[in-house]
């Protein structure tokens, strides 16, 4: 089923709605502070970008997944703690369990969940940036579970963006079973990834402009020009794919879930095929810790983790309906 809509209105919303996040959320934070988004997390919650597709009754704003989809792709060009996809999934899932009290806490900021995923065989759970957080939630193509942080180990001096192996003490205080749910969280790790891989290409071409080698920028090699040029294709269809499937979902077409399921596919590829190129054309400086290109590739692997694996997530294309 194919649909035709004029997304322009989503658009302005959205960029109006997270235009502060250029001057609150500059990437090289991550190097300035790399504790995270903690002393910044109050001014996410103030700005209503963690209620952005929740309804008003539980604390949100009470838009559409397309514009929460939207948003979520600006902050991923802004590597926004993956704590947001978290907090965000957490707060539909209370809101659809009747909990709006738990709900309004995450969304005001007053609460925060972390991304976890299962490893060891499933004998353990790992996360990352989970040093102030509340809940841990673990996404599934069967639904959510949420563990409350008394029953997990949290080591408090988790610095941004490195895993950690957990244990799990307890079986999860909730499980979510409910596919539109799923659905939702596949998208929004998309939208995340596929602005990963669009700011990973725009700084790419802009490095390539100004590196100059054997007297010219080393943009105008013709290897170089390739990198970027399958970098500004990967970016493009990722986010509108992502935008696509967002956008069907809210239509209600019957192959929503599956255009979630490849879109997600996509983006894991572009957004890590991506941030490995941006640091290729960075050359040797890319490698190092005062750039900013090895930043787009940790949280693009944090994320591949946090959706199950890239491998996992194409062999469940084949079982969407």
């Amino acid at each position: 089923m194919t649909i035709f809509r004029d997304l322009t209105d989503s658009r302005e919303l959205v960029d109006s709605f997270t235009r502060p996040a250029s001057t609150l959320l500059p990437v090289s934070r991550l190097r300035d502070d790399p504790q995270g988004d903690d002393d910044r997390w109050a001014s996410v919650a103030e700005l209503g970008w963690l209620g952005i597709g929740l309804p008003e009754d539980a604390g949100g704003v009470g838009l559409t997944l397309l514009e929460e989809v939207l948003a979520a792709q600006t902050f991923g060009r802004h590597l926004l703690s993956t704590n947001f996809l978290a907090t965000v999934l957490a707060a539909h899932a209370f809101a659809g369990l009747g909990r709006n009290d738990l709900a309004t806490g995450l969304v005001s900021g007053v609460t925060r969940a972390t991304l976890g995923w299962q490893v060891r065989n499933g004998s353990s759970l790992a996360t990352v940036d989970a040093g102030s957080c509340d809940y841990l939630l673990v996404l599934s193509p069967a639904g959510l579970d949420i563990y409350e942080r008394p029953d997990v180990v949290i080591h408090d001096d988790v610095h941004w963006g490195w895993p950690v192996a957990l244990a799990a003490a307890a079986p999860p205080a909730w499980t979510v079973c409910d596919p539109e749910l799923v659905v939702r969280g596949q998208l929004l790790i998309a939208a995340m990834l596929a602005g990963i891989a669009g700011e990973a290409c725009d700084r790419g071409v802009e490095y390539a402009k100004v590196r100059e080698q054997f007297g010219q920028p080393i943009g105008a090699f013709q290897a170089v020009k390739h990198h970027c040029a399958n970098m500004a294709i990967a970016a493009h269809a990722v986010r509108e794919l992502v935008t696509f499937a967002a956008l069907s979902v809210v239509e209600g077409t019957p192959d929503a879930p599956r255009l979630a399921r490849a879109a997600l596919n996509l983006a894991l590829r572009a957004a890590g095929g991506n941030a490995g190129t941006n640091i290729q054309v960075h050359g040797g400086m890319g490698f190092s810790d005062e750039c900013d290109a090895h930043l787009f590739l940790k949280t693009a692997r944090v994320l591949d983790a946090a959706a199950g694996g890239i491998d996992a997530v194409r062999r469940g294309m084949l079982h969407t309906t």
